[in-house]
């Protein structure tokens, strides 16, 4: 299931509606003040629309999950994650490093989120109503913030604060714990484990290939546009990994260097690069969410293998094939695990 909703165009035209409404307004008092008005209306009904929009959003994410269900709402896989942990009101817990619960329906009906007819149609129509209202909002704010528009206008950088940096030593280890603790006292069959230890694999692998997007645009926001500095270490990447990805962003050669600070915010317009709106904000916590995927992933790898070879010795005697099937991987795969030095 892909989106059919261009929530690019969507909030282009929103926006479109406000700057024609106060560029027709010549005295620039008047104009401010109008953009005042259509500011404070956006928010008002910004206000009426969330508790709606993100209880039909964490529905949908928690009882008709599938692939990129978050696009469907004009947002990235992280806020869908936050959404959908504060309505099972795991706070704060969710936006960073837990996972998705074991039965998303079950944590639903659990935490008493109700499922209505025609959830997803009712979910994208309130997503792009919300969706459309702070693209006017944005555009309103943008009027009574001249100035920051004419800085990135004529190729300059905004100032931002100072990043958070997540110590993601402990991030790390805290989600590796976490899976290990899981099947530590895990009392199943051998098959039921090594089915159980692919899937963890799978959520992680999916939940990563969600989050670096958003992190890669995140952190190409701030190192083109803004003033930030230590980028990468909100990042969670090293030196060489962050300049990579700028270079990536900029379709420049693997060894490449990286153009002039002062040339890079109208090269990576030219790129196409986007500004991310809540960047800095935002940065650490996809990040953060990403290394504890990574370190998930890496640790239900290291159960999974485990329990291939148990299956693969005797007296369970599976062939590659039968293990290849049960944990849904190319029989090479396998053959890798059985025999890591070949």
């Amino acid at each position: 299931m892909s989106s059919t909703v261009d929530y690019d165009k969507l909030r282009t035209d929103a926006a479109a509606e406000v700057e024609n409404e106060l560029s027709g307004i010549t005295d620039p008092f008047e104009r401010r003040s109008h953009a005042e008005e259509l500011r404070d209306q956006a928010n008002m009904e910004i206000a009426s629309l969330k508790d709606e929009r993100d209880q039909l959003i964490a529905a949908a994410a928690l009882y008709e999950p599938t692939d990129k269900l978050y696009e469907h709402f004009g947002i990235g896989y992280a806020h869908m994650k936050r959404i959908a942990g504060a309505a099972l009101g795991l706070g704060h817990e969710l936006r960073s490093v837990a996972p998705w619960p074991t039965d998303p329906a079950q944590a639903a009906r659990e935490a008493r989120i109700p499922r209505p007819d025609n959830l997803m149609d009712q979910a994208v129509a309130v997503a792009m109503r919300y969706e459309a209202t702070e693209a006017r909002r944005d555009a309103a704010v943008a009027h009574l913030a001249a100035a920051r528009q004419a800085v990135l206008t004529a190729g300059g950088r905004t100032k931002v604060a100072p990043l958070v940096r997540p110590d993601f030593d402990i991030v790390r280890q805290n989600a590796a714990n976490e899976i290990r603790a899981q099947f530590a006292t895990l009392a199943v069959a051998p098959e039921e484990r090594l089915r159980l230890a692919a899937e963890a694999v799978d959520q992680a692998e999916q939940e990563k290939a969600n989050l670096l997007p958003e992190r890669d645009e995140a952190v190409n926001s701030l190192a083109f546009y803004t003033t930030a500095r230590g980028i990468y270490l909100s990042a969670g990447v090293s030196r060489q990994g962050f300049v990579r990805i700028q270079r990536r962003a900029l379709g420049l050669p693997r060894d490449a260097k990286l153009p002039p600070r002062p040339q890079q915010p109208e090269l990576a317009r030219a790129a196409g690069v986007p500004l991310v709106k809540n960047a800095a904000e935002d940065l650490p916590e996809i990040a953060a969410a990403y290394e504890a995927a990574e370190a998930r992933h890496s640790a239900a790898l290291e159960i999974r293998d485990a329990a291939v070879r148990v299956l693969a010795a005797e007296p369970y005697n599976w062939t590659l094939t039968r293990v290849a099937e049960c944990i849904d991987r190319d029989v090479t795969v396998v053959h890798r695990i059985m025999n890591p030095r070949s």
